[in-house]
């Protein structure tokens, strides 16, 4: 399996885009919620911002897994890529975390305003409370872009 190449994928996350982060469970039950705060670091890991009070089960279903599959979706486009990978490191929760998931909501916000929402339709979207970096190593790349292509490999 080849490792993606993730340089066009860092400058497209330069804007906020629709993030779904998802593990399996006990007997492949599975668990996703919506993520807040998308980064690539520089050894090419992946860091997504998790609101605990979204994701107390798929947190917990994680720590057995340790594999994960992000889809990442930007609303006015639809131009979408799954990522799937193991578990680097599941962050403690931190002031940071929950600053950058609330600078990423609100730019969000502003984006998706484009497609009529107001922020008061948004806001049922994000919780606040501990926030913490969940990271994987991206092993896959899938184009999850509707239309012709949909589900194939990306390696470039």
């Amino acid at each position: 399996m080849t490792t993606p190449d993730l340089q066009a994928l860092r400058a497209w996350l330069e804007e906020p885009v629709a993030i779904q982060l998802a593990t399996t469970g006990v007997g492949l039950a599975p668990h996703s919620v919506r993520c807040f705060g998308v980064r690539l670091d520089d050894d090419d890991t992946l860091r997504v911002g998790v609101v605990d009070a979204q994701a107390e089960a798929l947190l917990e279903a994680l720590r057995k897994s340790r594999t994960l599959a992000v889809n990442l979706t930007h609303p006015t486009t639809f131009y979408g890529r799954q990522l799937k990978g193991p578990l680097v490191e599941i962050e403690e929760p931190s002031a940071a975390a929950a600053q950058a998931a609330r600078e990423y909501f609100a730019r969000f916000v502003v984006l998706v305003a484009k497609l009529g929402l107001t922020p008061e339709q948004c806001r049922g979207m994000f919780r606040t409370g501990p926030t913490r970096w969940v990271r994987l190593r991206p092993e896959q790349m899938f184009n999850q872009t509707p239309g012709v292509g949909a589900g194939a490999v990306v390696s470039a």
